[in-house]
């Protein structure tokens, strides 16, 4: 029996292999026959949907994998947009520096020229800073020097060192921050001054003249940079909100894709059905029109697929043999079985009648027994 199961594994992949290279001969025939352009003759075309399906499922392939071509490009640019937006935020950052480093300067040169003997012409202008501009000024000296009287005293015993480092820490702390305000008030006012004299320079001061000057190319550099920024965001943002109802381009892209295998596997059904219509034709006029639509190469390929239909018949046909081989080896096993039962019985059946004849013999001696007690009595 293991022999027999095992021939029908073997059976039954030698048809599952045939199986597979059957259904690739009959997609290769049903091909072959709906890839004929013209279809099938005159009114005849009436009874074969099949090409239009055929005209149907390409289309929505074709058209699917247009989509995939055209969202692979949309993320091409996405990439690009990406890249050029951060190369832009890098040089609107540069650019922001050298605007502010720009603006700084000239506030250094007016707060400079400020309160000189004479009287400048832009005092007007900085007379609300001054007063502030001082206040910082000294107060980094003034902490500088500290600072720099802290770092020349001994070090001392452990403690005195760890004060001083304590110290140091605090001081070069309030040394940055008043550092950092004076900076921002120098670039508040060359700003301010830009705004402030925005067209008109004073030529009376080269300097100035041309510290406003390169403000200017910095400041237009700039919003270039920030206009051009800005028309790649809003780029970026409209091939986001495009694949946003989607669930963005990698899901778009694997639905088409899963679209596209299920119109294959459609196709593939369709060239099957065509393909058994041509290997084994049955009586009408479609099995007619679809021999007409056969090429010179579809006969190697239909002789081929009958060949492999009787190889899988044959398969078929040795399988249910071995099949009724086992269940004939079944059936009687089952007999056999059935047989031993029935003799167990009878043998018990044989010992029960002997016992039920012991026990008789045993009653009829204990009766003859009595007869003879009575005869005492």
């Amino acid at each position: 029996m293991d022999d027999r199961k095992r021939q029908i594994a073997e059976a039954e992949q030698r048809k599952k292999e045939q199986a597979a290279f059957l259904d690739s001969l009959l997609e290769r025939i049903g091909e072959s026959v709906l890839a004929r352009s013209d279809g099938p003759p005159g009114a005849a075309a009436a009874e074969f949907g099949e090409f239009a399906a055929y005209g149907r499922l390409r289309g929505e392939a074709a058209g699917a994998r247009d989509s995939i071509r055209a969202a692979e490009e949309r993320m091409r640019r996405f990439g690009e947009l990406e890249e050029g937006i951060e190369a832009g935020e890098r040089e609107t950052g540069v650019r922001a520096g050298e605007l502010a480093d720009a603006h700084g300067r000239l506030g250094t040169l007016l707060l400079g020229k400020a309160g000189k003997p004479g009287g400048g012409p832009h005092d007007e202008f900085l007379a609300p800073f001054l007063g502030q501009a001082d206040e910082l000024a000294s107060k980094v000296v003034s902490l500088e020097e500290r600072l720099s009287g802290l770092e020349q005293k001994e070090k001392g015993n452990v403690f005195a060192w760890i004060g001083k480092s304590a110290q140091a820490l605090v001081l070069k702390s309030f040394l940055g921050k008043a550092q950092e305000n004076l900076d921002q008030l120098r670039r508040t006012v060359g700003e301010r001054f830009c705004l402030r004299n925005s067209g008109s320079l004073f030529p009376e001061t080269a300097e100035i003249d041309s510290l406003c000057g390169e403000i200017e190319l910095a400041r237009s550099e700039l919003e270039a940079v920030s206009r051009d920024t800005a028309v790649l965001r809003d780029e970026k943002r409209a091939i986001s909100d495009g694949f946003g109802a989607d669930g963005g381009p990698a899901r778009y892209i694997q639905n088409l894709k899963n679209q596209i295998s299920g119109i294959q596997n459609e196709l593939r059904a369709l060239y099957r059905r065509m393909g058994a219509e041509a290997a084994f034709p049955a009586d009408g006029g479609r099995a007619k029109i679809v021999a007409s639509l056969l090429g010179p190469g579809d006969r190697e390929n239909i002789e081929s697929a009958v060949g492999t239909s009787r190889a899988i018949d044959d398969c078929d046909a040795a399988i249910e043999k071995l099949k009724a081989a086992i269940a004939i080896d079944d059936e009687k096993a089952k007999i056999e079985k059935h047989r031993r039962a029935i003799q167990e019985k009878r043998d018990r059946i044989a010992q029960a009648e002997r016992n039920i004849a012991e026990l008789e013999g045993s009653i009829r001696d204990c009766e003859a027994s009595i007869e003879k007690l009575r005869e005492l009595l």
